[in-house]
């Protein structure tokens, strides 16, 4: 009888416990909506004035689809069934990852621009389109698709995705920029900044006589206003440094076509054993640690606040209007503007409009005991449940949100942007161009 009574317990306890995370799932998704709701702008179609109607340009990355012929086919299908006759197609490069065709789509008079890639694409063709006022949209093609997750576009569906990139929901979008110095090994990547100025060039807008702009299509000279360095990689996901930059550089290519996500996790078990480093990290403008999610860096004793302009590692770094300087030990440092990843809730605070980067810190120790805690933790905040740091934890995660950062590790570090690995480097720059981007969303009935 004992038994059956200890079973009835366990049972009961397992369905309280189910029936509490069914309603706390319930609550997150809610709230989550919500956010999606107010985020969203008037409704209004893309139209090119001349026209009445939009006119598309899609960037495709060619490398994501087995028949490209068919999707273009699919996607063709979609526009026409909503009055759009002619579709521009531009496939993308090594060269050229999606920036330069995207200013060339520009120049060209596109009242839309739509990637179709991976978080990669959908980054280069980002800092094209950044600050020109004209509407982006995203046909999600590659593994993570971790921007079009977190707006709710489709990620099987390329012709519902052409679809909510020609409708009329849409909301702004930040475009983060990130620069490295002390390099110890170059990227093979070129840099969108450096792309963005080229194509510009190309286009015949001098940015450097601003009596050029006056002859160039409105878009272009949106675009030519506030350019970025030359040095400078676009993301609208999330950059990082250490363990998360060793994952995605460990990641392979072939195997993600194969496995999807579990290509990932096999790269981050084999960077697992990667220790972590002091770093020294100057946030730009922090955001006041009201309710911090977790412990939050630059809030403690070993944090000072620096009342004028501050260098680190020999490069000047202006307070805008204050800087905070802390010191870390972290096997990796995030700088996110989405929150979600599959299945688990990254950054709980971060909005990809509200011109704040959500700076991570996550350290582990004890081994396996270090990554079981982080685990839950990450685990609990895809449930709403507030990250606690205990001196005894073995496992810590810690958010700060700022208008920009500055990082400067003691080894070289592995960079990455939006999943694309960029060499390594011992600094590291971050920036936002606040609501930059005008993207194209689904409605809240889809």
């Amino acid at each position: 009888m004992t038994i059956w009574i200890v079973i009835g317990i366990l049972a009961l306890a397992f369905v309280l416990f189910g029936v509490v995370w069914l309603w706390r799932w319930y609550q997150t998704r809610q709230a989550r909506l919500q956010l999606r709701k107010d985020a969203m702008l008037t409704p209004s179609s893309a139209f090119d004035p001349k026209r009445g109607r939009p006119r598309p340009w899609v960037i495709v990355n060619p490398a994501k689809h087995d028949d490209l012929d068919a999707f273009k086919a699919e996607v063709n299908q979609a526009a026409h069934q909503m009055g759009i006759d002619h579709v521009h197609w531009r496939e993308t490069t090594t060269e050229d990852p999606g920036t330069g065709q995207a200013i060339d789509a520009l120049a060209q008079g596109a009242s839309i621009i739509i990637a179709s890639g991976g978080d990669g694409t959908v980054r280069a063709v980002a800092a094209g389109v950044a600050g020109s006022g004209v509407r982006m949209g995203i046909i999600p093609a590659g593994t993570g698709n971790i921007l079009a997750r977190n707006l709710g576009i489709p990620i099987n569906d390329p012709a519902q995705a052409m679809r909510i990139a020609l409708g009329e929901n849409h909301q702004a979008l930040d475009c983060g920029w990130l620069c490295v110095d002390n390099v110890d090994t170059p990227s093979e990547i070129p840099a969108e900044g450096m792309l963005v100025r080229a194509a510009l060039t190309k286009n015949r807008v001098d940015t450097d006589t601003p009596s050029s702009l006056d002859h160039a299509d409105s878009s272009l000279a949106h675009r030519a206003q506030n350019l970025p360095g030359t040095d400078e990689y676009s993301f609208v996901v999330i950059a990082g440094l250490g363990f998360d930059g060793e994952t995605m550089a460990a990641t392979d290519s072939e195997l993600k076509k194969k496995v999807g996500w579990v290509a990932y996790v096999v790269a981050a078990l084999g960077a697992i054993a990667k220790e972590g480093t002091k770093l020294r990290l100057m946030l730009r403008n922090p955001k006041p640690i009201a309710d911090p999610v977790g412990d939050a860096p630059g809030g403690d004793e070993h944090s000072r606040v620096i009342d004028k302009s501050a260098t680190i590692s020999g490069v000047s770094v202006p307070n805008q209007p204050e800087s905070v300087l802390t010191w870390v030990h972290s096997r990796t440092v995030m700088f996110a503007n989405c929150g979600e990843l599959p299945f688990i809730t990254l950054a709980p605070g971060a909005r990809v409009d509200d011109g704040l980067i959500d700076v991570i810190a996550v350290n582990t120790e004890a081994g396996v005991l270090g990554w079981a805690d982080l685990s839950l933790k990450i685990m609990g905040q895809g449930l709403g449940v507030k990250t606690m740091n205990l001196p005894v934890s073995a496992g810590k995660i810690q958010f700060r949100q700022a208008e920009g950062a500055s990082v400067a590790a003691q080894s070289p570090q592995v960079i990455q942007v939006d999943g694309d690995a960029i060499g390594t480097a011992r600094t590291v720059h971050v920036r936002l161009d606040p609501q930059a981007l005008d993207i194209a969303v689904p409605g809240l009935e889809n």
